[in-house]
């Protein structure tokens, strides 16, 4: 039996689409009944969460992640994750006490990057993400270089993902794909798609050179099935035996 898989999105909706749909491309399913089971709670009014991070905005994101996170208990998933690299800011005081298991988008990322060998990586974020330092720790612990943007470079980066968020796919290509470059052209050997809007507009970068890509939505959906399926894995072993 597999277990459920709760998706804590809406953070944006778009990126949530994309993230269940790695997830049942990555799942080695034969049929329908072989997939993972997934509740999905896409609710994208929760508050922005730069803008709060940023002292932009006086309504705190916790209080609706956390109302979305008991729902999410409370129908019996297995696990929960959040697509959202912003949201990973509250991810201790979410998960702390958690009767469920829960996946880490930033651990999922830096096991990644220590298993392809990754020296230095570019971080493409928000400003949010950049300013709590979230990815810039956890390399740090882990001793991987990291490349953050210059004021100007992180303007371009911010006005990219608000193109995606808005759905002007075509001007956030644009203007991510020249961060990307940025990125590699400082001296990267990867970048990371910091922000679940990005692999969105650069999947033809992560297609051509996947080597140079850190794409937080696919490495989540991969850690994801690999949890999914380890317990059907497990048992098909047992009964083997």
């Amino acid at each position: 039996m597999l277990r459920t898989l709760g998706i804590l999105g809406g953070m944006g909706p778009l990126a949530t689409a994309s993230f269940m749909n790695q997830v049942i491309a990555l799942s080695p399913a034969k049929s329908d009944q072989e997939h993972i089971p997934m509740f999905i709670r896409n609710i994208p009014q929760i508050p922005d969460r730069t803008k709060f991070l940023m002292g932009i905005e006086d309504e705190n994101p916790f209080f609706e992640l956390k109302k979305g996170f008991n729902e999410l208990t409370s129908l019996g998933v297995s696990c929960i994750v959040i697509p959202c690299n912003t949201a990973h800011y509250w991810y201790d005081a979410l998960t702390q006490n958690a009767d469920v298991h829960t996946i880490s988008i930033v651990q999922s990322v830096i096991k990644r990057a220590k298993a392809t060998g990754k020296r230095k990586v570019g971080i493409l974020a928000t400003t949010a993400t950049l300013n709590m330092r979230i990815y810039q720790t956890a390399f740090s612990e882990h001793n991987i270089e990291f490349i953050e943007p210059n004021e100007q470079q992180q303007v371009l980066v911010m006005q990219g993902i608000t193109a995606v968020k808005s759905g002007n796919l075509a001007l956030g290509r644009t203007l991510l794909s020249q961060s990307y470059e940025q990125m590699l052209a400082q001296g990267a050997d990867a970048v990371l798609f910091g922000c679940t809007e990005i692999p969105l507009v650069l999947n033809e970068q992560a297609s051509k050179s996947p080597e140079t890509c850190l794409d937080t939505i696919a490495i989540l959906a991969q850690e994801c099935v690999n949890w999914a399926y380890s317990l059907k894995q497990a048992e098909q072993l047992l009964s083997v035996a």
